[in-house]
């Protein structure tokens, strides 16, 4: 039969309470255990207490027997006779006593022994004629009580020391079975406790799980979450919400992929109708009108590559792969990179110092050039003036790692969190003179997710650090 509370509070509540029932009989029994220990030990002391007291009476009153008998037989008084017979009723009554007690065998023989002795003296005095000869005033040594009961104290002694020894081994039997009951009560108790962790955890960190879903992105997916029954309706109502996000997205992207469309179209017309003017078809140009026609060039090519990237990252997102793979030198793509960037590394005096291993992947071309493309600008955008850009490519067992370093103020610690969502754009001043539309990065680690590898910013002080990890599909060891 399976848990199944109605909330994670009963949950709970059960899981304290199963716990709780193996250590309160653990206690229980440890009180029961305790208190019979005692009871026992109690009962000890008094049975030793009143067994010393006996056999000292015992010896006391056979020897006080003995006197009034020697007595009786010398004098025939009947006082005497009647002190014996209260002295005799003291001595058997402490004999019962005595016998009442847990006794080992010897010393209750012993005692028994004592009465038959001294009831045969007993007969003895009753028997006495008037006239007696000097040996019958005399014990024989069968009615010497005093020399009968003198063992009698040592061996209450030896009995109380039994007794003892029997207590202590009560003892140790009581702490071991007490430490053997820890010994299954706490592990179970352990048992109980973690098998309701893991019952509350696990619902928790499927909840947890849903909700990381969601934050990336991933609609696709349904989210169902089992466990107690306020956890699952979370679940639905996570699942309604993932819905609702998964359409909301679609219509985005629907609304971002057609006026990226809408866009392009009027665009090319002005970019052309600019060249047209720059060239002098409609006629020749003032100065003035040719600096003017060369900005709205200019605006026009950095609006389209805008555009592009809208429409390039809205394609990318409905991709499960890359169009095309072959094998690819990265090396190559990095040196096309630079080059491409040439005019602007040269107009704000940055270096590139790069380190490069011929290595290969198995991807897409134009998705692997945007990668390397947007990683150079932007540490070219981020870089100052005569500044130092670091890139280093290399092998590290079956992967390819890609390192691009630039010098300057690092990226601001709230926005590094942010910093591969689409259209973020940090706090970190730019050098460049436009800014961009925040897709670079956000295009870069979802190509990379096409081609099974990963983006990171590495710490780093005063200078930017992004490491690329690529599968590898080829290695060459030579290097330029």
């Amino acid at each position: 039969m399976s848990i199944k509370p109605a909330t994670i509070l009963k949950l709970t509540l059960l899981g304290f309470i199963l716990v709780a029932i193996p250590l309160t009989i653990g206690l229980l029994n440890t009180m029961l255990q305790v208190d019979r220990l005692a009871a026992q030990m109690q009962k000890a002391v008094h049975d030793s207490t009143q067994a010393v007291e006996s056999g000292r009476l015992i010896t006391t009153q056979a020897l006080n027997m003995e006197r009034s008998a020697l007595q009786y037989l010398v004098l025939r008084d009947a006082g005497i006779l009647s002190r014996y017979q209260s002295q005799r009723e003291s001595f058997n009554q402490e004999i019962q006593r005595l016998l009442r007690l847990p006794l080992d065998t010897a010393l209750a023989q012993r005692l028994q022994q004592l009465q038959e002795h001294e009831a045969r003296l007993y007969q003895k005095l009753q028997q006495v004629p008037d006239e007696t000869t000097e040996n019958a005033k005399k014990l024989e040594p069968g009615e010497q009580l005093s020399n009968l009961a003198a063992s009698i104290p040592f061996d209450v002694t030896t009995l109380i020391a039994r007794e003892s020894r029997r207590m202590n081994q009560q003892i140790r039997r009581v702490r071991q079975l007490l430490l053997w009951q820890a010994a299954a009560l706490i592990p179970l108790a352990l048992l109980i406790a973690a098998i309701f962790s893991v019952l509350i955890s696990g619902p928790l960190r499927h909840l947890g799980a849903a909700i990381r879903q969601l934050g990336s992105g991933q609609f696709d997916t349904p989210i169902e979450v089992k466990g107690p029954q306020d956890i699952r309706e979370l679940g639905k109502q996570l699942d309604w919400l993932r819905r609702q996000l998964a359409a909301l997205n679609e219509q985005k992207m629907q609304f971002l992929h057609h006026v990226s469309h809408e866009l392009k179209t009027p665009l090319t017309t002005i970019r052309e109708g600019a060249g047209l003017l720059h060239e002098g078809i409609a006629g020749s140009l003032t100065q003035e009108q040719r600096e003017i026609v060369q900005i709205l060039h200019s605006n026009s090519l950095q609006l389209q590559s805008q555009v592009e990237s809208l429409l390039n990252f809205n394609l990318a997102l409905s991709q499960e792969h890359p169009p095309e793979r072959k094998i690819i030198d990265i090396a190559s793509l990095i040196a096309k990179g630079v080059e491409k960037h040439q005019l602007t590394l040269k107009s704000r005096a940055i270096s590139i110092n790069s380190h490069l291993a011929s290595l290969s992947v198995n991807g897409d071309t134009e998705q692997l050039q945007a990668i390397i493309d947007n990683l150079l600008s932007n540490a070219i955008k981020y870089s100052p003036e005569g500044g130092e850009i670091q890139i280093l490519l290399q092998q590290q067992n079956q992967q390819l790692l890609l390192d691009v370093i630039n010098r300057g103020e690092s990226i601001a610690e709230e926005d590094k969190p942010y910093l591969f969502e689409p259209f973020f754009q940090g706090k970190s001043p730019s050098s460049g003179p436009v800014r961009g539309t925040g897709l670079g990065l956000s295009l870069v680690k979802r190509y990379l997710h096409l081609h099974g590898g990963t983006i990171e910013l590495l710490e780093s002080t005063e200078r930017t650090h992004f490491q690329v990890i690529l599968p590898l599909a080829a290695q060459v060891s030579t290097e330029s």
